[in-house]
C-alpha cells in the first residue's frame, strides 16, 4: 500500500500564496536540477506540493526534457487567482494546470496511465490543459511499450476517429511525446497528403 508522505511546508493562506504568485516570475521559481552536459536547468515554482503522488514522475521527466531546453515545473492555480493565472500560464484557460513548461515545446502535461488501455484518453486530457502530452511508461504494472506499440498508439493519438461527441479532434497538438525507459521520444502529428 503506498502512503503520501506528510507535508513538512505548512499550509498557506490566500493571502500568502497571493504574495508568492506578485514576485517577478523569476523569483517564483527555483533551481531543482541543472543537466551536466547540455546546461539547461530545471526550475521549480515556489508553491509546487512535493508530496504530491505524481510529483516524482514530474520531475524525472522534467530532467529529461532539461538535455535539451530549460524546464519549469508548474503548481496549481485556482482558476479564482486570475492574476496568477494570467502570469504563470498566458493563454491557457482558466481551469488548466499543466505540469511543465519548456523553452522549447511550450506547456507539456505529464501522464502516467496504469494500463495501455488509457493511454490515447490520457493525452486527449493533457490536451484540454492546453499541453503536448507526455505519456510515461512510469505507472504501467509489469508492461512495457513495444516500439511498434508506440507507433500505433501514436496514431491512435493523432487519428481523424479521435473524436468528441461534436466531431471535434480531442488531440490538437502537433506533437506527442513519450517518456520510455528513462528516455524522452517526440512523434510529430503526421502530415496530410
Amino acid at each position: 500500500m503506498n502512503h503520501r508522505a506528510k507535508s513538512t511546508r505548512p499550509k498557506l493562506t490566500p493571502a500568502q500564496k497571493e504574495a508568492i504568485y506578485a514576485l517577478p516570475l523569476a523569483k517564483q521559481f527555483s533551481i531543482v536540477h541543472i543537466d551536466t552536459e547540455s546546461g539547461f536547468v530545471v526550475y521549480q515554482h515556489q508553491l509546487v506540493d512535493e508530496t504530491e503522488r505524481d510529483y516524482r514522475q514530474v520531475l524525472a521527466v522534467a530532467k529529461a526534457y532539461a538535455k535539451e531546453t530549460d524546464c519549469w515545473i508548474n503548481p496549481i492555480v485556482m482558476p479564482q487567482a486570475v492574476a496568477a493565472r494570467q502570469k504563470l500560464y498566458p493563454g491557457i484557460e482558466d481551469n488548466a494546470n499543466p505540469d511543465l513548461t519548456t523553452g522549447k515545446y511550450g506547456y507539456i502535461d505529464v501522464k502516467s496511465p496504469r494500463n495501455k488501455s488509457n493511454i490515447v484518453s490520457n493525452a486527449n486530457s493533457a490536451c484540454f490543459q492546453g499541453a503536448i502530452a507526455v505519456i510515461t511508461d512510469l505507472s504501467l504494472d509489469k508492461e512495457e511499450i513495444s516500439p511498434e506499440e508506440l507507433n500505433k498508439f501514436t496514431e491512435r493519438v493523432f487519428s481523424k476517429h479521435n473524436k468528441n461527441h461534436l466531431g471535434n479532434h480531442n488531440y490538437t497538438k502537433p506533437q506527442v511525446h513519450w517518456f520510455i525507459k528513462g528516455c524522452l521520444i517526440k512523434c510529430n502529428r503526421p502530415e496530410k497528403n
